[in-house]
Parts: C-alpha cells; sequence; structure tokens
C-alpha cells in the first residue's frame, strides 16, 4: 500500500510540476488577458468613423455602406441607383454601351452589398475571439486544446471571408478591365464606320 502511496504522489507530483506547472498555467492565462487587450484596441480602431461625404444622397449611399448591418443590403440598390442614375433608356444609349454600363453598376452593387456583409462578418468574428479568449482564459489545463482546435476552426472561417473578400476585389478589376476593352473595341468599329462612310460619300 505504502508503495502504490507512492506512486501515486510522483504521478501526482509529475502533472503537478511537469504536465500543468501552476508558473506556466498562470502565464498562459495572463497572455490570454494581454491578447484580451489587443482585441479590445482592434474593436476600437475599426468602429473609428471614415464616414466623409457631404452631400445628401452620397451621404445616404455612405451611411448604408459603413453600416455594417446586413439588413441593409437590399436599400443599396435604391441608393446607388439615385446617386449613380439608372441604365440610360434604349432612345439615349446603345444597346451595347447599356449592357456595360448595366454590367459595371451589378457589378459595383455587388460589391458594396458583399462589403456590408463582410463588416457583419468581421464583427461576428471579433465577438467568436472574444468568447475564444474569454473561455481559455478560464479553462482548465485538459480543455485548453479543445478550445484552441475551436479557435484554429473560427481562423479557417475567417481565411475563406478574406479570400471571399479578394473575389470582389478581383471581380471589379476584371470589369474595369473588359470595359476599357470593349470601349476600344467601340472606337475601332467607329473608325471603321466613319473610313466606310468617307469612302461611301467619295464614290
Amino acid at each position: 500500500m505504502g508503495t502504490l502511496n507512492n506512486l501515486m504522489s510522483s504521478i501526482q507530483a509529475f502533472f503537478t510540476n511537469v504536465v500543468y506547472p501552476q508558473a506556466a498555467i498562470n502565464r498562459a492565462r495572463g497572455l490570454v488577458g494581454a491578447i484580451q487587450g489587443l482585441y479590445t484596441q482592434i474593436q476600437v480602431v475599426s468602429r473609428v468613423n471614415v464616414a466623409s461625404a457631404t452631400l445628401a444622397n452620397p451621404q445616404q449611399l455612405e451611411q448604408v455602406l459603413l453600416s455594417r448591418n446586413p439588413m441593409n443590403v437590399p436599400s443599396v440598390t435604391a441608393n446607388y441607383q439615385t446617386l449613380y442614375q439608372t441604365v440610360p433608356v434604349p432612345q439615349n444609349a446603345s444597346p451595347q454601351t447599356r449592357d456595360l454600363i448595366d454590367m459595371s453598376d451589378a457589378a459595383a452593387q455587388a460589391a458594396m452589398k458583399r462589403a456590408i456583409a463582410i463588416d457583419a462578418i468581421a464583427d461576428t468574428e471579433m465577438q467568436a475571439a472574444d468568447r475564444i479568449n474569454s473561455e481559455l482564459g478560464q479553462a482548465a489545463p485538459g480543455t485548453a486544446p479543445m478550445i484552441e482546435a475551436e479557435a484554429a476552426a473560427w481562423l479557417v472561417r475567417a481565411n475563406a471571408y478574406t479570400q471571399s473578400a479578394l473575389g470582389d476585389v478581383m471581380r471589379i478589376r476584371a470589369i474595369s478591365l473588359a470595359n476599357s476593352g470593349a470601349q476600344l473595341k467601340f472606337n475601332a468599329a467607329n473608325g471603321a464606320q466613319i473610313r466606310q462612310n468617307t469612302l461611301d460619300s467619295l464614290k
């Protein structure tokens, strides 16, 4: 019995001094507290007011875009059209020009709507990070790996949202390049038509 007690005491001492030393646990909890302070600073910075529009229509659209509220996504189209106007009627523009305008407007509005959604997602991610950080600060040593695994899963999700945002940036750039190419094509077609008209008039 004495041997068993000595063995149990040795095991207990091993866990206390090597596997879960109290000093290391305290340092880890202190680190969690420090990181929590950094999260708080990040939240404050992310909430800095960057609104800059000075006129009524731009202010209205800007307010929606900076709202961080996905419930405001449906109102983007109306505010966008108020500021940037709608696609010209067929009498005022060629079908090709109307198609380009419509595609540009669609891409711009989609990016604006996605920006609102991504802002809201970022807020949710920050809340999740706060919760995970808080749980880590109070976790027993044996449960910390489970919380760390959840944190890793949230990190993967955050990276996915970042990739989604990058996809929107690439789409906007692609539309811009496509519009530039289409304009060159229009100019070439117009030049060819002018040459043909000139030849016809000389006959």
